[in-house]
């Protein structure tokens, strides 16, 4: 099968999009399939699993969506429609990762809803994606790498709190911040990640004079944020915006992380019976939250009840085979 694929935003970014879409391609590569890929993320290094063309000109452009015998975009771009004009019966698969989809408000996302139901299959990562969309949805849940994030053996959890994500107002960061400074008891905060909002965060713990409990860590990829999060008792993602699945929930699980979500869109979903979520932009509940925590001396999760079975329906080598049955 060829398979093209349309995305603004792609490898080398960092991101929910990104990281899904990267994991996907790799499956579909050594499942056999030949993958392209039309970006407007400009490329800072060779991309090793198959070719990638940034910003291609419009004969270019064209040859490629001749040669695919599948147009997948994840997430519906304006930018890439007029393609589908030259083959409309072009097996075209949109999935929506966020609730950007689900915005009615101006004329661009009203266009992106009545366009969306010209595709042969729309997926939504989540429930709460599908159900505020006008139109049949097949829900595909995202995965996430499990040959990286898994249990270390014999490693240390000398840290209470993680946080991972970028550094934005919507990721809640400050929120957790402020809720630690709440805590009667020692605790522990790594926060992994950056972004605009890394100067207030480090301004904000200093305030609150927490500098010696919180650390920030910067980016981390791969193996060396597996070992981080090995290292960590409890991931908090304190979200302030609806998130449209949660990678970062099923990363933490596999590292053996207990879960601490707002109750944020498909978070709810991703956290399911395998952590314990608080009403979003609450700091009072996330407060007691983490206080319940530290109180818990139990660190191993790893034989909780069914959460092996469901991380293995959150692997890549699943998720992409259920992506490919569309396809197909």
């Amino acid at each position: 099968m060829n398979i093209l694929i349309y995305s603004t935003v792609f490898y080398p970014s960092v991101g929910g999009i990104e990281n899904q879409t990267l994991l996907l391609i790799k499956n579909f590569v050594e499942k056999g399939h030949a993958v392209k890929v039309i970006t407007y993320q400009k490329q800072s290094e060779p991309f090793e699993y198959c070719e990638v063309f940034y910003r291609p000109n419009f004969i270019k452009s064209i040859q490629l969506f001749l040669w695919c015998t599948t147009f997948f975009m994840p997430n519906i771009s304006l930018k890439g429609i007029w393609l589908m004009f030259l083959h409309p019966k072009k097996n075209w698969i949109i999935s929506h990762n966020d609730f950007s989809s689900c915005d009615k408000h101006g004329i661009m996302n009203k266009l992106k809803n009545v366009v969306n139901t010209f595709a042969n299959t729309n997926v939504a990562v989540s429930k709460s994606i599908a159900n505020h969309l006008s139109h049949n949805v097949t829900v595909i849940r995202n995965c996430y790498d499990e040959e990286i994030f898994k249990v270390i053996p014999q490693t240390e959890r000398s840290i209470d709190f993680v946080f991972l994500g970028r550094l934005v107002s919507q990721k809640g960061a400050d929120l957790l911040i402020r809720a630690c400074s709440r805590l009667e008891f020692p605790f522990s905060l790594l926060i992994i990640g950056d972004g605009p909002e890394k100067a207030n965060l480090n301004e904000l713990t200093k305030q609150l004079n927490l500098t010696e409990s919180i650390k920030f860590k910067g980016t981390l990829k791969g193996e060396q944020l597996a070992v981080h999060l090995n290292k960590c008792r409890v991931m908090v993602i304190p979200s302030m915006q609806n998130e449209g699945f949660g990678m970062v929930v099923l990363e933490g699980l596999a590292c053996g992380c207990k879960i601490i979500a707002a109750n944020a869109g498909g978070l709810h979903e991703a956290v399911g019976k395998h952590g314990k979520n608080f009403e979003m932009g609450n700091e009072i509940q996330l407060h007691f939250l983490l206080e319940s925590f530290l109180k818990d001396n139990t660190n191993d999760i790893s034989h909780q009840d069914g959460l092996a079975t469901y991380l293995e329906k959150h692997s890549s080598s699943i998720v992409a085979a259920n992506y490919l049955q569309y396809f197909n």
